[in-house]
């Protein structure tokens, strides 16, 4: 009887555990690079076996791209204007991610920010093929 008594408890339940700490503020590259007296490296920045994209890369492949000519700043390496079909929010990202960046004297337009996202995915891409390619076991010859 006292196992079906047992089997009838309730069990404790336990609030849960909330992290109640500020969150700490965010260190500037530039604070770390000179408290490691370390140099930039542009592996990073160029997207060489790194992860997904970051505002940081877009920001500095967009930074050393643009070039003034005395009107709009223009983007170097860029030889044609292309209409690309873009969604609402899709051009609402890209407005964003200019804002975001955007600071004294530096404010990309979003359609610039689209070239180097593009330029930016198809160097990784490019990248991972060589990187597969090269990987790629041949096969073994026979040897007589």
């Amino acid at each position: 009887m006292n196992n079906m008594a047992d089997s009838h408890r309730k069990t404790q339940s336990y609030a849960a555990i909330r992290d109640s700490s500020k969150a700490l503020p965010r260190v500037d590259a530039s604070e770390v690079q000179t408290a490691l007296d370390a140099e930039a490296s542009d592996l990073a920045v160029r997207g060489i076996g790194v992860g997904p994209l970051s505002l940081f890369q877009v920001r500095e492949e967009v930074f050393q791209r643009l070039h003034s000519t005395g009107g709009r700043p223009a983007l170097t390496g860029t030889s044609r204007r292309t209409k690309v079909p873009l969604s609402d929010q899709q051009r609402e990202e890209l407005e964003s991610i200019a804002t975001e960046i955007a600071s004294p004297g530096f404010s990309p337009s979003p359609g610039q920010i689209a070239s180097v996202l593009i330029s930016l995915s198809l160097r990784s891409l490019r990248e991972n093929r060589l990187e597969s390619q090269s990987t790629e076991q041949v096969p073994n010859a026979e040897i007589n």
